[in-house]
């Protein structure tokens, strides 16, 4: 007996030791455990998304893809499934399931590694939420005594709510609705019973079980799951079966209909506003004013008018490659080939297997096909890049690889890998909006944005803020400047500046509207030295030009480098005589549905349309008035006949009112133009990335402006024609084209000018020389 006593003390006092030893750790871990207010003040990092005004969702911005949904919206199925897969007493336990604990462990010590595991629901919220990853006793010992404290401070229905918003699923979704549209395109509401169930299944093993990666596990875990239900009594065997009989069905990850430089341009503004943190985890809703058609359509414009002017340029020998390596070849580009017929903007490539006297056989991937041999222009051996095919003949021959075009038709044409590159910019005049921008020929979001990035010499299309400035200081539409050659020296033979026409062609004396319709650089010249430089510098504080200018006469041909959005945005000034800038984000939300941002376009409120708004802060400021409207109507009317008369006739296509000015600068390095209705204002600019000539052909006439009439034209589908408003204060009368003295005739060379009321000329018998004596209009500068 007396042993008996001895062995009872003995455990008595072991078991007291143990009790204490417990009990100083409870009390150790307890007292390092962090606090539990992040679950109470539960505010997850949430994905920012971006809808156009119609209200789809276009983009989204997130560090974490997580959409929050309150726990009365989630799904009572999905709920069950995850019930069944995770922790099936999750109702019935204080936040610790000892039974399950002890069942994982004897489950993992005959596997010899971990095949289960004994965390409750709750041990996951403390773990995901209040602890570090590692694994280790003590932090699960930190877990069981948060699970413990969670369980008492927060009901059963706000774990799963933490649980279901919180957890990652795989694919980069964090959270049941953001899986949910990742994984199915659909909202919980949406979700079948089988999809509830592969859901529920991601936990254990996100990668392992994606069904996008590994299908077949991913179908075997979503059954098992499934079959969990059932035994649990969440599911009936017969839903259960039916569940099973669905096929597992993955929908591709959305694609982002927000694209190109306008994908930027409205990032960039976000950011800029409300920083990459507030932007990639603030749950912010955004619209913005996306018109996708328009955005694709001047994607597709911009693209086909770069492949036509590649017909134009040197034909570059192609890059060679051995026999051996075809078939490699060929089964690559099998392998990214989607469609079997190609846009008339799409190029792929194809190699040249077989060729005879006037056609190719050439091979895509998907089909070998004979072309006809195009008639082009091989660049000069000495100037190719690719030296050792250089050394070949100066035609195709098997081995060459080449680039095919659709044609529009069905068919393909032989092109090449652009050396070209150009960007377009549109604004919707009626509503204040950004319409489209397109950064370049293959733009990737994040690359360079040619709209802004590039700044490049605007040539002609700078002359109208010239010319509105003389109207702005007294002169007329029909005041008569000289177009003849000028010199300007130090006196040095060696130090002269002689600016010269197109071509070398003067008409001397000509009228305002001809010199600008024309494009004339001398009469230009003189303009700008009878206005003086100082008052053209000044005027062009007005615009936002983003920059400031150099005292020279040059700056009357556009000897001076703008961004394509600095000049399209000083072209709205011309267009509506007001300076604003057009709107890219209408408006910003955050997560409880406060606005924080709403911009004003014009005079108009970006998201109603409605107008006049007040002033309410930056971006509620409307449109400052710069130029008076009589002058903003005759730069207008005077740049129609640019289109109408002048350089750029071939817009006259587009079929309705329309100003608009070409630009090319020497040697045709960039060519621009840039027009506008009542309704669109549209700028384009071509050249290369690295400034050098694209040939004697490439005006902006014939460079960009194809560019601008196919954007324009689709547009403007289903908008009224419409022409320029005439204001107050405006009167006309028939004039002479060519001297601008009022006329009784008719005929080509009569023109019914617009003029400020009480500017126009009086009927007159002198002679533009006599004129000059009289001093009826600004001097010749001869």
């Amino acid at each position: 007996m007396r042993i008996f006593s001895i062995l009872f003390k003995l455990l008595l006092v072991v078991t007291l030791l143990a009790g204490l030893t417990v009990g100083a750790a409870f009390l150790y871990y307890a007292s390092t455990l962090p606090s539990l207010s992040v679950l109470s003040d539960y505010k997850p990092w949430l994905a920012s998304r971006v809808y156009n005004p119609d209200g789809k969702l276009i983009a989204e911005y997130a560090d974490e893809h997580r959409i929050l949904v309150p726990f009365e919206k989630l799904p009572k199925q999905l709920i069950h499934a995850f019930l069944a897969a995770e922790d099936q007493q999750f109702y019935e336990h204080p936040g610790i399931n000892p039974a399950r604990i002890l069942s994982a462990a004897v489950a993992n010590l005959k596997a010899g590694h971990t095949v289960q595991g004994g965390s409750t629901i709750t041990q996951q919220v403390a773990k995901n939420f209040l602890l570090s990853p590692e694994r280790s006793l003590a932090r699960k010992i930190r877990e069981a005594i948060l699970a413990y404290r969670i369980e008492q401070t927060f009901t059963k229905d706000e774990i799963l709510y933490l649980y279901l918003n919180q957890i990652y699923l795989g694919r980069g979704a964090y959270g049941v609705a953001s899986a949910a549209w990742r994984y199915f395109h659909k909202r919980l509401d949406e979700l079948t019973l089988a999809e509830c169930a592969m859901l529920a299944g991601l936990p254990k093993a996100p990668s392992k079980y994606a069904p996008h990666l590994h299908p077949k596990l991913a179908l075997q875990r979503r059954n098992t799951v499934l079959s969990l239900m059932e035994k649990s009594h969440f599911a009936s065997a017969d839903e259960v079966a039916r569940a099973m009989r669905e096929p597992l069905k993955t929908a591709p990850l959305p694609k982002a209909k927000l694209v190109n430089a306008y994908a930027d341009e409205v990032y960039r503004q976000l950011e800029k506003r409300f920083g990459s943190k507030a932007l990639r985890r603030g749950g912010l809703s955004i619209v913005v004013p996306y018109d996708a058609e328009a955005e694709t359509a001047a994607i597709h414009a911009l693209r086909r008018g770069v492949l036509n002017l590649e017909q134009e340029q040197f034909y570059r020998f192609p890059r060679h490659v051995d026999r051996t390596h075809w078939k490699e070849l060929i089964d690559q580009w099998a392998s990214k080939r989607d469609s079997k017929v190609l846009a008339d903007d799409e190029i792929v490539p194809a190699l040249v297997i077989e060729t005879s006297k006037h056609r190719l056989r050439v091979h895509d991937g998907l089909k070998s096909f004979w072309i006809s041999k195009p008639k082009w222009q091989w660049e000069k051996p000495e100037q190719a890049i690719n030296q050792e095919r250089a050394k070949g003949p100066r035609t195709w021959i098997a081995g060459d690889i080449v680039m095919l075009q659709g044609d529009g038709h069905g068919g393909v044409r032989l092109t090449q890998s652009p050396s070209i590159e150009a960007a377009l910019y549109s604004i919707d005049l009626e509503r204040g909006t950004m319409l489209a921008r397109v950064g370049g020929f293959d733009y990737q979001v994040g690359g360079f944005d040619r709209v802004s990035q590039a700044k490049r010499q605007p040539g002609s299309a700078f002359k109208p803020f010239l010319y509105v400035t003389a109207l702005e200081n007294g002169m007329t539409p029909a005041s008569i400047i000289m177009d003849a050659p000028i010199v300007f020296g130090n006196g040095s033979f060696d130090e002269y500046w002689r600016p010269d026409n197109y071509k070398n062609r003067f008409a001397g004396p000509v009228t305002l509207r001809d010199a600008l319709e024309h494009s004339r650089n001398l009469a230009s010249i003189r303009l700008l030295q009878d206005l003086g430089i100082e008052r053209f510098l000044l005027a062009l504080e007005n615009y936002p030009l983003g920059r400031s200018f150099p005292k020279q006469l040059a700056l009357a041909l556009g000897v001076t480098e703008v961004s394509l959005e600095a000049l399209t945005e000083s072209y709205v000034v011309l267009a509506t005589g007001q300076r604003w800038k057009p709107v890219a984000i209408a408006q910003v939300q955050d997560r409880f549905g406060h606005t924080l941002h709403r911009s004003v376009a014009g005079n108009r409120c970006a998201v109603c349309h409605q107008g006049p708004v007040p002033a309410a802060s930056d971006s509620m400021r409307p449109a400052t008035r710069v130029l008076d409207p009589v002058d903003s109507f005759l730069i207008t009317n005077m740049m129609k006949g640019v289109i109408e008369h002048g350089t750029g006739r071939r817009a006259l296509a587009l079929g309705r009112p329309a100003a608009g000015k070409t630009g090319t600068t020497n040697k045709q390095v960039d060519a621009w133009f840039m027009g506008y209705t009542p309704q669109v204002l549209t700028g384009v600019w071509v050249g290369r990335d690295i400034p050098s000539s694209m040939g004697r052909r490439q005006t902006g006439a014939h460079a960009a402006l194809p560019i601008w009439l196919e954007a324009m034209k689709h547009f403007h589908q289903n908008r009224p024609i419409r022409d320029f408003p005439v204001p107050d204060g405006i009167e006309f009368l028939d004039v002479d084209r060519k001297t601008g003295q009022p006329t009784q005739q008719d005929g080509h060379d009569v023109i019914h000018e617009a003029f400020r009321a009480g500017t126009a000329p009086l009927p007159s018998k002198a002679s533009p020389d006599q004129r000059n004596e009289d001093g009826s209009f600004f001097e010749l500068g001869l």
